[in-house]
């Protein structure tokens, strides 16, 4: 259970027949001079590291006003974890070697949690990964910076040479830990160069930036998005520097820094500086509170999310995929039935939703281009126990095998899913193709055949 890294060793635990390593650092704690900054490669320590619980989520505001969510991924305290700016942590399940995975390196399977860059962690109630790992894949959940320590992006955090406003903190906190899994996952019986990256929501929206970002190149064989990808997403048009910068106005004039002052004088451009620096902590997420409560309620959209910063992304996301500047590796993605965007229509269907015209026109583009493979969904399973129906986020249960974890009263028929789910999903991970012995035929999405794999039960 003592396995050696790059950077020390590290003690996991077993339980329900895997290897679990929790709260794994693998950048140093983002806080004081490097609160806005990139993350930096973690410190090497002496000894034995007990990776036998999980490490804080980032600064998050808990909405009390949130109950549906709050029911679903926060009913279990054993998995809400304290929020700290010293968040950079994941966290590896692997499967005994009795479970027959033990004479080569198992694929790599690295989840990035939703949450609309503002709120979630890696150790949520649904991702609960033991079945999904016992399919023959180590699974990897992740922190990562969130709001506005992970996203604020203002001409005060310039970094000479790089980009001209920063922001993007939490998508670099996402490939230092990719870099993190690529140069250790062999010591825990992982191939590195057989990594799929996986998320849901804001995490698919942050995998589809690194899908057409350069920064990202060599991190991943394949990607998965959930909820949150495509060309043309309704929630995610880019957001320039100027237009984040904007947002930023309303974070500093919070502060106290009000109508551009900061302008005015190298001695005032310090001052500013020093508040986003050395404002607390609490302070700082009351100042971010007014500055989404602005942004909400003027329709500006989510205040946080990715920007055009020149470097990790250098143009919209859709302008990239329209040249084909996509890493060219398989895709699986898809939506669910009662997704966001689909709240105001009363005949919903594959057809009329909004996030699944996202992903059937980012599949038309792979088919037209030729270059890789996509493979199409819809997740279309109305969820016991409320009327909420297929709603954003519902497949989560049923992808990582965690239902028995939920409330809700599933029947065998959504375990049977949930199977056949996991046995998609982890073929995909192993080579590209969630094609496999005893699931129905799920064939890639192409002009000529523009196949959609329905998932419901049966």
């Amino acid at each position: 259970m003592v396995v050696s890294t790059n950077y020390g060793q590290i003690e996991g635990m077993t339980k329900n027949g895997c290897e679990f390593y929790l709260g794994i650092p693998y950048a140093k704690p983002p806080v004081g001079a490097l609160r806005f900054q990139k993350p930096q490669r973690p410190e090497p320590w002496s000894g034995v590291y007990r990776a036998d619980h999980f490490g804080c989520r980032s600064m998050q505001t808990d909405n009390p006003q949130d109950t549906f969510y709050k029911k679903e991924f926060y009913s279990n305290p054993d998995f809400t974890c304290e929020m700290s700016e010293d968040c950079l942590y994941l966290n590896l399940c692997v499967p005994k070697p009795e479970d027959g995975h033990s004479q080569e390196k198992l694929p790599v399977a690295v989840y990035i949690h939703g949450g609309a860059f503002l709120g979630g962690a890696g150790s949520n109630l649904p991702f609960v990964c033991d079945n999904l790992a016992k399919a023959g894949v180590i699974v990897v959940t992740v922190n990562y910076r969130l709001g506005v320590f992970g996203f604020l992006c203002h001409p005060l955090l310039c970094v000479p040479g790089e980009n001209e406003a920063g922001g993007n903190y939490g998508l670099w906190d996402q490939i230092a830990a990719l870099t993190w899994v690529k140069e250790n996952i062999a010591a825990f019986g992982g191939d590195p160069g057989n990594v799929t990256v996986f998320g849901q929501s804001a995490g698919a929206m942050s995998l589809q930036v690194l899908a057409v970002s350069e920064q990202a190149k060599g991190l991943f064989e394949r990607v998965i998005l959930q909820s949150g990808g495509g060309y043309r997403h309704p929630l995610a048009a880019g957001r320039s520097m100027e237009e984040a910068s904007d947002f930023a106005e309303d974070l500093l004039e919070a502060l106290g820094i009000c109508d551009g002052e900061w302008k005015e004088s190298e001695e005032k451009k310090k001052q500013a500086l020093a508040a986003l620096y050395e404002t607390s902590t609490e302070d700082m997420m009351k100042a971010a509170g007014v500055m989404i409560g602005k942004a909400f309620s003027r329709r500006k959209g989510m205040p946080f999310v990715p920007v055009i910063d020149g470097e990790l992304l250098t143009k919209d996301q859709d302008t990239l995929i329209e040249e084909g500047c996509y890493h060219a590796v398989p895709y699986l993605l898809g939506a669910n039935g009662d997704d966001i965007t689909t709240e105001n229509q009363t005949e919903k269907s594959p057809e009329n939703n909004p996030m699944q015209a996202a992903n059937l026109a980012f599949a038309e583009k792979v088919s037209e281009d030729g270059r890789t493979a996509a493979y199409v969904y819809y997740f279309d399973r109305k969820l016991p126990g409320d009327e909420s129906g297929a709603f954003h986020s519902a497949e989560l249960w049923y992808v990582f095998g965690s239902l028995s974890y939920c409330w809700r009263p599933f029947t065998e028929a959504d375990r049977a899913l949930s199977a056949e789910m996991i046995g998609y999903w982890s073929n995909f991970m192993k080579n590209g193709n969630p094609n496999g012995e005893g699931l129905p035929e799920w064939s890639a999405y192409t002009q000529e055949n523009p196949y959609v794999r329905m998932l419901d039960v049966k």
